[in-house]
């Protein structure tokens, strides 16, 4: 009987001691706060927002009469763009974790810790007036080859042949060379360049944050390794805006205002930001000598011309990093040295199917500008022409002249929108998508939907006896070579309508 009742004793207290153990380990949490004291959680976050890193462990909660601090293995990454975390951990038990990047307790007791720090995600290079070229998206700005907040972030897919989509990184080019794409992995131990410092470096290219990125967080335990905790938060994203004052100019000497719209690019609630604009005059209505860009689809490819020569050289893609600062034209270094970019358009007495009195003799032309942000934390942006002659680099523009400005957002090339205006008169075409019912479209699924398109132009009709065609370009932008040529049918023998 003793036997049975102390048998019964040992199960007890197994089962006790099992239960004890239990309670006292515990899951960690990890989540991302745009306070210092955790309390307010974020999910979503606008490129140019800080945030705090939060993690509740009540195994880390050593001594209820103190604030508690330890400093863990913490990775924060943007599996897109490679963007990662500067986080120098103490990975020794013995450390002091004020040495080095470290989590605190926000209270005696709590098991809530906060970094001691806030972690930038994403910024500009600078937000310096008179320097719009230096705009450009960075996840962190190197100052001697260091950075604080974030590294890397400088892969890309890309699609040039011969890559294939292949995922490679920018950098290690060589002084006075564009930035080499590498698609071999990235091992070696190179510093970090901004993209306005990269013509005279050797060092791998600073990258950025995309908008719509997912940003993906981990935190391990250091005294049980099993214990790992993971959290995301998105950058967000709002679809951008761009349109003239006017749709149509009395003339050519006219001031005109460019809005954009974009909430995306107000980084800084403290600074007044730019963002860049393209416009060019009647674009693809003339013939390309050679691979020079006849429409915004090839300079997106290949970058356009030197302002100095005209000369096309090699193909230099727009990208993030050379978006505000054309690599043809390097802000001081090469080229017209002002960082713009620039077309070639075709001159009278040179054979082409049509030719553009411009202020250069040889045509070259410079096609992008800076619109400003109208105060600080507004997300509106204008460029103001005084004279749409003279500021677009004409000396003549003509009756019907198009003017088409391009707004490519950059830091999100998915993001793409255009608006046209016209000199005096308007009396155009009208080219649109529509469904399978030439209703109108402007949204499509991938997979789903057929693309369908429409060209209403009555002057296409020449021959009322016979249907005809028309050829209409189509292009992403999002893409560097991207392009197809549609070929539409006269919807009846004598129509305006082709589809």
């Amino acid at each position: 009987m003793k036997r049975r009742l102390l048998a019964g004793t040992i199960v007890t207290l197994l089962v006790t001691a099992s239960v004890f153990t239990a309670a006292v380990a515990s899951d960690a949490e990890l989540y991302f706060a745009s306070d210092k004291n955790g309390q307010s959680r974020v999910t979503n976050i606008q490129e140019g927002d800080e945030i705090w890193i939060v993690v509740l462990d009540h195994d880390q909660n050593i001594d209820c009469d103190v604030r508690d601090k330890m400093s863990p293995e913490i990775k924060v990454m943007d599996p897109k763009t490679g963007a990662y975390i500067v986080w120098d951990w103490c990975a020794e038990p013995d450390c002091d974790p004020m040495e080095f990047d470290y989590l605190e307790e926000t209270g005696a007791d709590t098991g809530l810790f906060v970094s001691h720090r806030a972690f930038q995600i994403g910024t500009r290079e600078s937000f310096a007036f008179g320097e719009p070229w230096r705009h450009t998206h960075v996840v962190d700005v190197p100052v001697d080859g260091q950075v604080n907040d974030f590294q890397w972030g400088h892969y890309l897919y890309d699609e040039r042949p011969p890559y294939a989509d292949e995922r490679g990184w920018f950098g290690d080019g060589g002084s006075g060379a564009d930035p080499a794409f590498n698609d071999r992995p990235f091992w070696r131990p190179l510093d970090p360049t901004a993209p306005s410092d990269w013509w005279l470096r050797d060092e791998y290219l600073i990258g950025r944050f995309e908008n719509m990125d997912t940003l993906i967080g981990m935190y391990q335990d250091p005294n049980e390794a099993t214990d790992i905790a993971v959290a995301m938060m998105k950058i967000i994203d709002t679809e951008a805006s761009i349109s003239w004052d006017q749709e149509v100019y009395k003339d050519a000497n006219t001031a005109a205002t460019i809005t954009v719209l974009d909430p995306d690019e107000n980084l800084n609630c403290n600074e007044v930001e730019a963002v860049p604009v393209f416009i060019l005059v009647n674009p693809g209505s003339w013939n390309p000598d050679g691979n020079e860009p006849p429409n915004f689809c090839k300079l997106r490819f290949n970058g356009g011309v030197r302002g100095n020569t005209g000369n096309l050289g090699g193909s230099v893609p727009i990208r993030w990093f050379n978006i505000y600062n054309s690599a043809k034209n390097f802000f001081g270094e090469d080229g017209a040295r002002d960082g713009r970019y620039y077309f070639d358009y075709p001159v009278e007495g040179e054979g082409n199917v049509s030719w553009y009195d411009t202020t250069d003799s040889g045509g070259v032309t410079p096609v992008s500008f800076y619109a400003w942000e109208t105060g600080t934390d507004t997300g509106e942006f204008q460029l103001n022409l005084n004279s749409i002659l003279v500021d677009l680099g004409f000396d003549q523009l003509f009756v019907r002249d198009v003017l088409v400005a391009y707004y490519l957002d950059p830091n999100d090339f998915d993001d793409f929108k255009l608006t046209t205006a016209y000199i005096e008169e308007r009396q155009h075409s009208i080219t649109s998508f529509t469904d399978a019912s030439r209703a109108d479209k402007d949204l499509y699924w991938i997979g789903r939907d057929a693309v369908y398109v429409q060209v209403v132009d009555s002057n296409a009709d020449v021959d009322p006896c016979c249907p005809e065609q028309v050829a209409v370009h189509l292009c992403d932008p999002h893409g560097e070579d991207d392009v197809e040529w549609a070929v539409l049918g006269e919807t009846s023998s004598n129509s305006s309508a082709f589809f």
